[in-house]
């Protein structure tokens, strides 16, 4: 254990340096393969995401119990690991601090004894800790503070479960290929394999405890993929008929692509900006047997890659601060700033205005980010709106089991947080 935690709090200070948290794993677990260092990465994984899931705690914790600033940046996260680790009850504590001692040994002999003193000092001042972080809100709720409160000020009723569902192991949801197998046939598979599970929709459903995905029946055979039921519902509220031409912008990893080619006989183009993620969308189209067009080029003012052929249809899932999917991403807590979002919201602006000319007098484009914000969402729909003439906003009507407050969706146990708007072409 003392080597996973030690290579955890070097992936935690990566982190913290402004790397996220896939690079960060890549960069340990590459340059220690050769160290003759035993690596466990499941472990590892486990232990950086829990620590980073809640670092306002244990941030809150060091600045209690340390006088002077750590400067060993290695030390202090590991003293996170262990502080995360020493507040679940299923690790022992005297286990616990013995392995953080001999790791801290690895990164600086001479820390050890204050590795020791900080977690036993903390184990025995845990109760009063925890009354004095319960009056700080980072610490708390474990975000930055501009997040809190704008989360806060946002949702004056649901605030306090969004942040709450955010620090939450997201759902393993599936979506059912209906071209291959029906929800209720697929159902069938998976209780005679005894893989509990919960069915939520007429594609979808929830594993209720973790699989490796590849350990579930179908997955090979492209009888189901993964994906959010808030993202499973793009193909039900874009109104997909037979024989559309559809357009489908910034679509890499194409579960939004497959969905919509699952549910009707259409025709999809796929526009990715990224050659390797362009890749993916045909690696997932093979594996589920379907065909798209998938175009390696970017949507812009010129659109060179634009035969001049109008969609009747677009799906534009644009880049975001991914604060609505927070749980599954718990880096992004701690690499977005405030200031992000002015940045998301001008490139949000843009891609909308560059998808329009695409569209079909008619035609309907759907709008999406997996964003909380208004300043990534409502914020630029109505600047949209306001500017073309042409473009009216169609009332959305979600599916049942799905928690919204009118085009926003709110985090919940079902489904991640995404923002959907459907704008009609007159």
């Amino acid at each position: 254990m003392q080597n996973s935690q030690l290579l955890s709090a070097k992936v935690l200070e990566k982190l913290l340096s402004g790397s996220n948290l896939d690079k960060s794993f890549d960069v340990v677990f590459s340059s220690n393969k050769n160290n003759n260092i035993e690596i466990q990465e499941s472990q590892i994984k486990a232990l950086t995401y829990g620590s980073a899931r809640f670092l306002g705690k244990s941030r809150f914790i060091i600045n209690q119990l340390v006088k002077n600033k750590i400067e060993n940046k290695t030390v202090e996260c590991l003293i996170h690991i262990a502080l995360y680790q020493l507040s679940q009850e299923k690790f022992n504590n005297f286990t616990i601090v013995n392995q953080a001692v001999d790791a801290a040994k690895k990164i600086d002999f001479r820390k050890s004894k204050f590795v020791n003193a900080i977690l036993r000092n903390y184990l025995r001042s845990k109760d009063d800790l925890q009354e004095l972080l319960n009056q700080d809100q980072a610490a708390k709720y474990s975000y930055q503070n501009w997040w809190v409160n704008k989360v806060r000020n946002e949702f004056k009723k649901d605030w306090e479960q969004i942040l709450e569902i955010g620090n939450q192991h997201p759902p393993l949801t599936l979506r059912v290929n209906k071209k291959l197998i029906s929800i209720e046939k697929y159902s069938e598979v998976l209780m005679r394999n005894g893989i509990d599970h919960q069915i939520i929709s007429n594609t979808g459903l929830i594993i209720k405890n973790p699989l490796n995905i590849n350990d579930i029946p179908g997955f090979i055979e492209g009888h189901i993929s993964v994906q959010d039921f808030g993202a499973q519902i793009a193909t039900e509220l874009l109104d997909v008929k037979k024989e559309q031409k559809i357009l489908d912008a910034c679509a890499a990893p194409g579960g939004k692509t497959c969905n919509i080619l699952e549910s009707n006989n259409v025709a999809v183009t796929s526009l990715e900006i990224d050659e390797l993620r362009a890749n993916k969308i045909r690696e997932n189209l093979k594996r589920l047997g379907l065909e798209a067009n998938v175009i390696h080029g970017a949507l812009s003012n010129d659109n060179l890659w634009w035969d001049g052929g109008h969609f009747d249809r677009i799906l534009l899932d644009v880049p975001c601060s991914a604060s609505g999917i927070v749980r599954r991403h718990v880096d992004i807590k701690w690499l977005r700033q405030m200031h992000d979002l002015k940045k998301f919201s001008e490139k949000q602006y843009l891609l909308v205005r560059s998808a329009w000319p695409l569209l079909k007098s008619g035609g309907k484009l759907l709008y999406v980010t997996c964003s909380i914000f208004s300043d990534e969402n409502r914020d630029v729909i109505e600047r949209f709106k306001q500017e073309f003439s042409d473009a009216k906003e169609i009332d959305l009507i979600y599916p049942n089991k799905v928690k919204h407050i009118r085009n926003q969706l709110i985090p919940s146990k079902n489904h991640d947080g995404l923002f959907y708007a459907l704008l009609k072409k007159n």
